[in-house]
């Protein structure tokens, strides 16, 4: 038999790979623990909000009117680090009656979201700091629940995996098959932390210099996590849909720039479970491979219904997360787009031109 033909065979046989690794992918996910739905009675330490701003007039109306219904038993401030911002975004945060923090020039050395946190934490009085993104929404009794479970589990801190929330259906395909494929890849002894909702006691963040201490990482919560996580810190990562919710890309070249820069710096975290993500990404887009192949008459029609199905399948429980079930047909388009943008950022790390990111390259 012709070897060309065992290697349209080998391309077809890999989707089934993304079975067990999906399999995989939604057990670690289950096994998080999930923020409790029940708010605490009693005071609680002060808490400062802080979140990074680069051009966010956009976003920070949404955040900002849910963070004025936030109902929190104790002192409670909200910065906004304007980071250079060329739109309203300093005029908006003010006029919400959040504490805005101007950003000094970006020093050599730094990137521009660690040092906008940097920044934030340094003019922050609270207790407890939260970082959390500028597209994100919070629910009023948010902040409290997560600080109470701190709290009550003697923690120094905590992240959580909140909500998403899509703008478009290719948003949608490719971030669900990005999210599985982190847990598909994600070590068990390895400890993630999301940047778009970071707790941390104050005392914490000043003994290890928190994101001064990753100050040119491109993927800066990954960073800080396995810092504090090596420095002997006690740490839960829970997931806490209730708590916020997240649109993380305002179009599909946002959304192309962002997973090249997450796709190519995770690489860094991941070591060799990275190539787990790897596989189990392209497993679930070959499909399209084997569509090319029964075009080209390089494999028989009956591959494509079974391949396609096998993806399909792997990707059913994130799907139900997700939204409607039928996108988890589209599970091969969602991880081309991923795999194609995590190839074009180490394509341009490679060759020293970084990503591009917000106006600048990380």
């Amino acid at each position: 038999m012709p070897a060309r033909l065992w290697d349209w065979r080998r391309a077809a046989l890999l989707t089934f790979l993304a079975l067990p690794l999906g399999w995989r992918a939604n057990r670690m996910y289950a096994a998080l623990p999930q923020l409790p739905r029940k708010v605490p009675d009693g005071a609680l330490p002060a808490l400062s909000i802080i979140v990074p701003a680069r051009n966010e007039a956009a976003n920070l109306p949404h955040l900002l009117s849910s963070l004025q219904q936030v109902c929190y038993p104790g002192p409670l401030e909200v910065i906004v680090v304007d980071d250079h911002s060329d739109d309203e975004t300093a005029l908006i945060a003010s006029a919400y009656g959040a504490h805005v923090a101007r950003v000094p020039a970006l020093p050599a050395g730094w990137l521009g979201k660690p040092h906008a946190c940097h920044v934030g934490a340094a003019t922050a009085r609270g207790d407890w700091l939260l970082f959390t993104d500028a597209d994100t929404v919070h629910a009023p009794d948010g902040p409290r629940l997560a600080v109470s479970y701190a709290l009550e589990h003697d923690l120094d801190g905590l992240s959580l995996f909140i909500g998403q929330a899509y703008r478009s259906v290719a948003d949608r395909i490719a971030l669900v098959a990005a999210f599985a494929g982190l847990f598909a890849g994600r070590r068990p002894q390895n400890y993630v932390l999301n940047g778009q909702y970071i707790l941390l006691r104050r005392a914490v963040y000043a003994a290890t210099d928190g994101f001064a201490a990753v100050r040119n990482e491109a993927v800066e919560d990954l960073a800080l996590g396995r810092l504090l996580h090596r420095r002997g810190y006690r740490l839960a990562l829970l997931t806490g849909d209730h708590a916020a919710t997240v649109r993380m890309y305002a179009s599909l070249s946002q959304a192309w720039h962002g997973l090249s820069r997450l796709g190519s710096g995770a690489l860094r975290w991941s070591g060799v479970w990275s190539l787990v993500t790897a596989l189990f990404v392209s497993a679930l887009m070959s499909p399209l491979i084997v569509l090319v192949g029964v075009a080209a008459g390089r494999l028989h029609p009956a591959w494509l219904p079974w391949t396609w199905l096998a993806a399909t399948a792997s990707m059913y429980p994130w799907a139900q997360r997700a939204g409607p079930l039928g996108y988890a047909l589209l599970a091969p388009i969602g991880a081309c787009i991923v795999q194609a943008a995590a190839i074009w950022g180490i394509a341009n790390r490679l060759i020293g031109r970084g990503v591009k990111w917000k106006g600048r390259r990380v």
